[in-house]
């Protein structure tokens, strides 16, 4: 059985590790590969050659990634569930009716958010990104009983389309755009979520600038690499709440080993592994750093 990520930039990754081991340990003969269109030979390679490519090739599943979520959903043969809502895939499977696109991001930040920020406020969340992953997230926290979701993205027509697209899904939904991060009363927030790749390794920075939201406000990135990123530093030291990006990682990459495989994941176990495999990676980049 053969799976693979696809992705721009993507030689970092866990997901095929923690897939492997997984199948390892339920006694599957299970290869999962990487396919960088930063590298050849998927480099100039569109997207929907790389997946008819897997597909000739055997595979039986594919996860995606930035920068293609948004172009897979377009690519699918069919959307399922929240894949379906948000045209954003990060998890194909091939059947008899051809592909059929998934996201598992959805599942993993909803279920994160509900674990490791139990009991949070959800009045008012601003949310950073309105990339294929950004989609995921702002759905996730509608349905987890957000009252009010302020969108910022650097380019004004993504932030404006994430809303109107949630609007058609979630007619309910308090949903703002917020062009500018300069017209966001910070104050009345009481949650913030980095839906961007900034403050992940080779992306350094800040998403936000967090010193002007009140303690009391949580902060969470979906960034995991490195585990503790410099918005999440700030945030701690200015006395909130955080929430790194493991346990959506973790929690999708479950969802989306059981649609690939066809076995159902042991979660704790799958924990374990993301654990170890990030330790040994902070320690082998700490040590080409000496």
């Amino acid at each position: 059985m053969k799976a693979a990520l696809i992705g721009e930039g993507i030689s970092c990754s866990l997901t095929p590790a923690m897939h492997e081991a997984e199948g390892c340990a339920q006694g599957l003969s299970y290869q999962y590969d990487l396919f960088d269109s930063a590298q050849a030979p998927y480099l100039g390679m569109p997207l929907s050659d790389i997946i008819e490519k897997a597909l000739a090739d055997g595979y039986t599943g594919l996860n995606i990634t930035h920068p293609f979520k948004l172009e897979a959903a377009a690519i699918a043969d069919t959307l399922s569930g929240s894949a379906g809502e948000l045209c954003s895939v990060n998890t194909i499977t091939f059947g008899d009716a051809g592909t059929i696109g998934h996201n598992t991001d959805y599942v993993g930040f909803r279920s994160a958010l509900r674990q490791y920020l139990h009991g949070a406020s959800l009045e008012h969340v601003l949310l950073i990104g309105a990339g294929g992953a950004g989609r995921a997230v702002a759905l996730g926290l509608i349905d987890q009983g957000v009252q009010q979701l302020t969108i910022h993205d650097r380019n004004k027509e993504h932030a404006a389309k994430l809303a109107h697209l949630l609007c058609a899904v979630r007619p309910e939904a308090n949903i703002k755009t917020a062009p500018e991060i300069a017209v966001i009363d910070f104050q009345t927030l009481r949650g913030v979520v980095n839906a961007t790749p900034v403050g992940m390794m080779g992306h350094p920075g800040v998403a936000i600038d967090v010193a002007d939201i009140s303690p009391q406000t949580w902060v969470a990135d979906i960034v995991y690499f490195p585990l503790e990123t410099k918005l999440l530093a700030i945030a701690k030291q200015h006395g909130c709440r955080v929430m790194n990006g493991s346990g959506m990682a973790i929690l999708q990459a479950v969802s989306a080993f059981e649609l690939i495989t066809g076995h159902k994941a042991d979660a704790t176990r799958m924990v374990a592994s993301f654990n170890t495999l990030l330790e040994a990676k902070n320690s082998a980049s700490e040590a080409q750093n000496v």
